[in-house]
């Protein structure tokens, strides 16, 4: 999303169930910006560890199909998010591998709601930090990567989208420009809600979407809400990055 991440003297490395794990210096200082509690250093520490687990869970299950799939495959953490090094995959493969990261995500998402849910109420209560990791948690375990899933160039849900236009899209060229304008579309639809929300100061996500639910797990997915003045930013980035990379693909035709 950022590029690839450089080699410092700084990195950490280390092995995780055999794949090699990189860990830029910048992530740790992009982390610690985007979960800065002020003086409350403690707080501030225990988001960049949920930012590290919850990124790190997410690219090991890219890493881990790249793996069975027969290719070698690094996991680098860079700026609040991460890459696992990959290779080209026919139409299926290329889903299930897009698709894993999330899908690990998710699943330590709902573990750590869960146990936020049933977890002895006094627990939950009486230790602040307890607390705090299991939100933390949830939002980047739930909420991020259900957000990763839109079908917008470079996250996943962009690449899976990308897979199936290639596979069922117009022929050619054609199909790849299809791509970029979806990509444009959507970010830009979501920058446009977000600033709504922004502007009239209400959720990013409208209470009317988990009224299914019972109502004590409707009121807790209701308060796990991105920014949305970072939504507004992040998904209008991706709009100009994909304007920008459909002009450049017209120009080499």
């Amino acid at each position: 999303m950022f590029g690839l991440a450089g080699e410092t003297e700084f990195d950490l490395r280390f092995y995780l169930f055999g794949i090699p794990v990189r860990v830029h210096p910048m992530f740790w200082l992009s982390s610690a910006w985007m979960v800065w509690a002020g003086e409350a250093f403690d707080l501030t520490a225990i988001g960049v560890l949920c930012i590290f687990l919850s990124v790190l869970v997410h690219e090991l299950g890219h890493a881990w199909y790249i793996r069975k799939f027969g290719y070698p495959s690094e996991i680098v953490l860079y700026f609040f998010c991460g890459y696992a090094t990959s290779s080209h995959f026919p139409f299926w493969r290329r889903i299930i591998v897009s698709a894993a990261g999330p899908g690990a995500g998710l699943i330590l998402g709902v573990i750590c709601y869960l146990l936020f849910r049933f977890l002895p109420d006094n627990i939950i209560a009486q230790y602040l930090h307890v607390r705090y990791f299991l939100f933390m948690m949830m939002f980047a375990g739930i909420i991020v990567n259900l957000l990763n899933l839109i079908p917008c160039l470079p996250l996943d849900g962009g690449q899976i989208m990308g897979a199936i236009v290639r596979r069922y899209g117009p022929p050619g060229r054609q199909n790849e420009e299809l791509i970029y304008k979806i990509s444009i579309a959507v970010a830009g639809a979501v920058a446009v809600w977000a600033a709504i929300c922004l502007n009239k100061e209400q959720m990013f996500f409208p209470r009317w979407l988990f009224t299914w639910l019972p109502a004590q797990d409707a009121n807790l997915l209701y308060m796990l809400q991105p920014s949305a003045r970072f939504e507004m930013i992040f998904m209008g980035y991706l709009c100009a990055s994909n304007i920008n990379a459909l002009n450049q693909y017209r120009s080499w035709r």
